[in-house]
């Protein structure tokens, strides 16, 4: 493994770490040359050898890299770390895992590591999510500018305390599966009132996703956005009242706390 440039090592290579990584490969953030995978699936090795990527079956091949991406399942991560080991010196790891925190990471990987946790949500398999970046004590600002370098290129970033990883679980991570289910209530009732199921889908996702984009785009929030489409008197206005009248708000609220109470009960070892 050459040491004239920095080494940049994936620990798993499956569907987030592989997209992630061919999507870094064509911005130009990385290079064949610098990037090494450990990757139990023979077929994935034998893909990115193809690309002219180095990719090992063993962790222990990436113990000279100086930037570590985990991407393994986190129950997979103990062993591989192990197989790993950990170091005196100091390197970056960046994981995806989720529900492991910096503590857990540096405990495995050596206490003079430098620890980003990420939280990338669904959208980004078609680059346009979003990715909680959460530099844990003792990561630097170069740490965090080569963090956000990659996730850029599948959606964008935001740079969060640790603190927040249940909270950003879920309203982010969790979030797509929100939208969903809004999204299948509102085909079943566009059926109901006699729109063909194909084209009643196309045109709910279209509206949803045009309406994020709104709400990207328009920085007045989304009651603004809501109050400039509701005419007094108006069809939106009373879908809008009845559907407050049963609680939407409230048991969206509701979804959201309880999500981030499962996320925290997971983190302390309750199943």
């Amino acid at each position: 493994m050459s040491k004239n440039s920095i080494q940049i090592g994936f620990l798993g290579c499956g569907d987030m770490g592989g997209m992630l990584l061919e999507a870094a490969l064509q911005a130009g953030i990385l290079t064949t040359e610098t990037v090494h995978v450990a990757e139990r699936n023979a077929d994935k090795r034998e893909t990115l050898s193809s690309w002219g990527i180095d990719a090992v079956e063993s962790a222990a091949e990436l113990a000279g890299c100086d930037r570590i991406i985990l991407a393994v399942r986190p129950q997979q991560f103990q062993s591989a770390a192990e197989e790993l080991g950990d170091s005196e010196d100091s390197r970056l790891a960046i994981s995806i895992m989720a529900g492991i925190g910096s503590d857990t990471i540096r405990e495995s990987l050596g206490e003079s590591t430098r620890v980003i946790c990420c939280m990338p949500n669904a959208p980004v398999k078609i680059h346009a999510g979003v990715t909680a970046l959460m530099p844990a004590q003792g990561s630097t600002d170069e740490d965090l500018r080569f963090a956000s370098s990659l996730f850029d290129t599948i959606g964008s970033t935001e740079v969060l305390p640790e603190s927040t990883l249940w909270a950003v679980t879920a309203v982010s991570g969790s979030g797509p599966g929100y939208i969903s289910l809004v999204a299948e209530a509102m085909l079943q009732e566009a059926v109901q009132q006699g729109l063909d199921p194909t084209i009643a889908r196309r045109m709910i996702a279209r509206t949803i996703a045009g309406t994020g984009q709104l709400l990207v785009e328009h920085d007045d929030g989304p009651e603004a956005l809501r109050m400039s489409v509701t005419t007094p008197g108006g069809t939106t206005e009373a879908g809008i009242r009845r559907m407050q009248e049963l609680g939407l708000v409230e048991a969206v609220r509701s979804g959201i706390k309880a999500a981030h109470d499962r996320g925290e009960s997971l983190a302390d070892g309750n199943q």
